[in-house]
């Protein structure tokens, strides 16, 4: 299964959820930004294996720490690649 990253709008926020989930047992990784999906510069986001999607997605609206984008990481070969995911 694919990772995602899940764009808050700062980093803080980012690492705000990130501890939120280490207090429930899950170790989540915050990363830079990749610049292929930036699109106001630097930024920070949080990097989750995909099958907790629903989890990353409940527990942000929980703590009211808006998503503003999710992604999905295609790995390939010497670039990965990232699609958009509705957020719905």
């Amino acid at each position: 299964m694919a990772d995602c990253l899940a764009v808050y709008d700062s980093g803080n926020f980012a690492i705000k959820i990130s501890r939120h989930f280490e207090r429930m047992g899950y170790v989540f990784e915050v990363i830079s930004l990749p610049c292929k999906i930036s699109t106001t510069g630097c930024g920070y986001c949080l990097k989750f294996p995909e099958e907790y999607k629903d989890m990353v997605l409940c527990e942000s609206r929980k703590l009211n720490i808006r998503i503003r984008e999710l992604y999905r990481v295609i790995k390939g070969n010497l670039k990965n690649t990232y699609e958009k995911i509705p957020l719905v």
